[in-house]
């Protein structure tokens, strides 16, 4: 037997190879593509792209070929390891019942369906990783064909157009072609290939030794965010020849592509002798079915839909990071200047997006419990000097947007990303102080610590007051605390100079001041001879407050 957690990574080490094939394959389009420089003329980039087809492809194949070698050695030794791992764990189980079972290596037909199903899933990765070849040299003209027609359009620059289709290559990435015309991401592909072949061949080898004893009953292993189709059999035990009482091979759809020991199935089986332990109480499973996950946003999920939610943000982040990746090799190849200009600003915009993601992803992870699976997420050939790119790019361009809105005191691009997705009332609050700087309503000079705390003040101060309307206060606008501090030029009024209003000031009004209703009774002024404050006397929120 496998645990569930063996089968998911059982593919790690191999992935690694395809990821660095994959962005091998994004670098050399995008070299190709800085080959065309900026198109002059009608015709041009089709012309050289042309002349790139026919050395791409056998430079690509050459890249597959040197991956398969590696990656042959290292899938016979992980089939092998699993084998032995399997059929182990099963043969303690038989020996504690009295029976004296065969290693795997002196097993004849256990040895035969190994080397069956390691022939099978080699050949089958051979012969899908061999059409990313095609697949990738259809990219390449699919992306320089949009960039012509979008530069003679002339609603793109040439610059632009080509900017463009290197995202486009690094954003589809590598794909691998199945005889019916279905598509699969080159990683996907080789996850799912490898995964299901060393599951299904332990399997086989499981259940040959298993009638070779004479032993009818197995027991499934269960886990934590098993597929719906999946969770109804999981844990329970199953009868080889279809005795009553137990499930059988048809109840778990082995043998089928969706079921037992198909696609990407996580779960196998072990012997099971009546009278026995079960690994799995009827509670245990219960647990596992009725586990649900909040969400940031606070809403009920299964895990198995957290799960599935996770992988779509570690399969964003790896598009970013192959994004990346082609606009570096891009940049490092082309002479012309102005390209480098608009590559340049575009790998900034993505190493800003990458953070972002990154950020998220752990956030969630932090907040639902899951864990972060780096094998998901790393790009195994996103270098080092890539990263580091990456990296100081975002930086550099947070220093810059923080010193122009003055955000003295979330002073690096990790805090402002632990304040966006792990503080929530100060994040709003961070994005109202923005807002207000950015539409003139409040000066940069201002700066967010001295917002903050003024914000804080009023929540303190005035929040919970009773006015001489019997209004209370419950909350604070926007627009109030932009009057609070004034602003030199106000683009409301012709951008004239407005003074702020002391928080004294604001609360004698409030308390003793004179009212008179406003707007339909939508709302209430408070005013002395100093400043008047206006209040909402349904919600008790603090609309805006002027100076006499």
């Amino acid at each position: 037997m496998l645990t569930p957690d063996q089968l998911a990574h059982c593919a790690d080490d191999i992935l690694k190879l395809y990821s660095q094939l994959e962005e091998e394959i994004v670098r050399d389009i995008a070299r190709r593509i800085s080959k065309t420089g900026i198109i002059t003329e009608t015709g041009k980039l089709q012309l050289n792209a042309m002349q790139e087809l026919g050395t791409l492809n056998s430079d690509i194949l050459s890249s597959l070929s040197k991956y398969t070698d590696k990656t042959e050695e290292q899938l016979q030794k992980l089939f092998e390891d699993a084998a032995v791992t399997a059929t182990e764990y099963d043969n303690e189980i038989y020996r504690a019942n009295g029976l004296n079972p065969k290693s795997i290596k002196v097993s004849a037909t256990q040895m035969q369906t190994l080397e069956a199903g390691y022939k099978k899933t080699s050949g089958d990765l051979s012969n899908l990783t061999r059409t990313t070849a095609v697949t990738s040299q259809t990219g390449f003209i699919n992306a320089c064909a949009l960039a012509e027609m979008k530069a003679e359009s002339g609603s793109f620059s040439p610059q632009q157009a080509i900017v463009d289709a290197i995202k486009q290559v690094a954003s589809e990435g590598a794909f691998v072609l199945y005889p019916s015309g279905h598509r699969d991401r080159l990683d996907v592909a080789v996850r799912r290939n490898v995964m299901t072949g060393i599951g299904q061949t332990t399997g086989e080898i499981c259940l040959a030794n298993a009638r070779e004893l004479d032993c009818d009953l197995m027991e499934i292993t269960a886990h934590a965010g098993a597929r719906p189709s999946h969770a109804s059999w999981q844990g329970q035990i199953v009868s080889l020849s279809g005795r009553k009482g137990y499930l059988s091979l048809s109840d778990i759809g082995y043998g089928t592509g969706d079921g037992f020991k198909g696609w990407n199935c996580r779960h196998d089986w072990f012997p099971y002798f009546e009278g026995s332990t079960r690994m799995y109480s009827e509670k245990d499973l219960e647990e596992l079915d009725a586990e649900n996950i909040k969400f940031p946003d606070g809403s009920m999920h299964t895990l198995y839909e957290a799960e599935q939610y996770q992988r779509a943000l570690e399969r964003k982040i790896r598009e970013t990071k192959r994004i990346l990746a082609a606009q570096d090799e891009f940049f490092n190849n082309t002479s012309s200047e102005s390209m480098k200009k608009a590559i340049k600003n575009n790998f900034d915009d993505f190493s800003i997006k990458l953070k972002r993601q990154e950020a998220q992803m752990n956030a969630f992870c932090e907040k639902t419990g899951l864990l972060v699976d780096n094998a998901r997420v790393q790009k195994y050939g996103f270098g080092r000097s890539t990263a580091q790119k990456a990296v100081s790019s975002s930086n550099k361009h947070y220093k810059t947007w923080s010193s122009e809105h003055n955000i003295n005191n979330i002073k690096t691009l990790a805090e402002y990303y632990n304040v966006k997705y792990n503080d929530t009332v100060r994040y709003e609050l961070l994005k109202k102080y923005v807002s207000s700087v950015d539409t003139g309503m409040l000066s940069p000079l201002t700066g967010f610590d001295k917002y903050e705390e003024y914000y804080n003040k009023v929540q303190n101060e005035l929040v919970g007051l009773t006015t001489s309307a019997n209004i209370e206060i419950k909350s604070q606008s926007k627009h109030f605390l932009e009057r609070v501090f004034g602003t030199k030029n106000d683009p409301r009024h012709e951008n004239r100079t407005r003074n702020g209003v002391p928080l004294d000031d604001i609360k004698d009004a409030l308390i003793n001041g004179k009212t008179k209703s406003t707007h339909n009774g939508n709302s209430i002024l408070h005013y002395t001879d100093k400043c008047g404050v206006t209040v909402n006397p349904h919600d008790g929120n603090l609309i805006q407050v002027n100076l006499k």
